[in-house]
């Protein structure tokens, strides 16, 4: 009875490891360089990617224009989170807003140079 317990607690701890180690390796945490001009850009861009299927955290760097995303690489890539900054109206690394976007932002959060 004793070896089965052993064996039991043995098998749970390997399981459990396994399970933890599976989880890790499909998250992601990604830095883009976006055209942030304010805190009004950073709720914006907080709001906007919360709720994209995938994604875990959004962390906004306003003075360093950059955006810190953790997502889970099996359910969105890198190229959609940027297609999702792009329909926010901000630039992600070398990807441009459509003008359409770009022109629906509040006029503080329009960056000069991003649409032209």
């Amino acid at each position: 009875m004793r070896t089965v317990l052993k064996l039991s607690a043995v098998f749970a701890l390997v399981f459990m490891t396994i399970s933890t180690a599976r989880a890790d390796v499909s998250t992601k945490e990604i830095k883009i360089k976006s055209s942030i001009v304010c805190e009004m850009c950073k709720e914006t861009i907080e709001e906007g990617l919360a709720y994209e299927k995938g994604i875990k955290t959004v962390k906004v760097d306003v003075e360093n224009n950059e955006i810190y995303v953790k997502y889970k690489e099996d359910k969105i890539s890198e190229l959609e989170i940027k297609k999702a900054i792009n329909k926010l109206g901000y630039v992600a690394d070398d990807m441009k807003p459509t003008k359409e976007a770009y022109d629906s932002l509040h006029d503080c959060c329009k960056a000069d140079g991003v649409c032209e």
